[in-house]
């Protein structure tokens, strides 16, 4: 499967907690369609206060549904101008056969 990586990048006036709590309303959401077992086990995040940035990563539809909901939330509470979201998209590392 291939893994997929969300970069939420803010501007320096969002509260970067604020769109952390955003961003787990939203796993809170999709855990309502997909279940809490499938979210928890399919989709990673780290937040970056250094950088403003909020990565969200997994493969499949339930990382698509969080980051979706995400960024419709995020988009209402801040509005389009406070942040950019980018797709990263990389192969898995294969195993090396000994």
């Amino acid at each position: 499967m291939r893994d997929t990586e969300f970069r939420f990048q803010f501007t320096a006036d969002v509260d970067l907690a604020e769109a952390e709590g955003t961003l787990r309303l939203s796993l809170l959401a999709a855990e309502g369609l997909h279940g809490e077992a499938k979210v928890r086990t399919e989709v990673t995040f780290a937040v970056d206060p250094v950088r403003a940035e909020i990565r969200v990563a997994g493969g499949g539809i339930v990382t698509e549904n969080v980051v979706q909901i995400c960024t419709a939330l995020l988009t209402h509470e801040f509005g389009r101008e406070a942040f950019t979201v980018r797709r990263d998209s990389r192969e898995p590392v294969a195993a090396a056969v000994a």
